[in-house]
């Protein structure tokens, strides 16, 4: 994903460097999940910052994953195992 990212930098030194709504859209989600590395994270946070559009897609994704979070249900007793043992019978 850095190398990826690193393409859609503008070039301009690291320290002023941006991306764009293109680039943000494409790894979002990683940002979101906590899942980019440092200086992705870094550039993304400042284009949402500066991007209404972005910001308010960032902030969107944010409330839909924390009303899931909030109705999640924890799974049947034993199946999580029953399934385990269904990917060992498959394997």
């Amino acid at each position: 994903m850095r190398r990826f990212l690193r393409r859609l930098i503008t070039r301009r030194p690291v320290e002023h460097a941006t991306v764009d709504c293109v680039a943000v859209g494409k790894v979002l989600q990683h940002y979101l999940d906590g899942a980019a590395d440092a200086e992705t994270t870094t550039l993304v946070a400042a284009h949402l910052d500066d991007c209404l559009r972005c910001g308010l897609e960032a902030d969107t994704y944010r409330r839909i994953k924390a009303a899931l979070a909030k109705h999640r249900q924890p799974p049947p007793p034993g199946s999580v195992q029953r399934l385990r043992e269904f990917g060992l019978h498959l394997a």
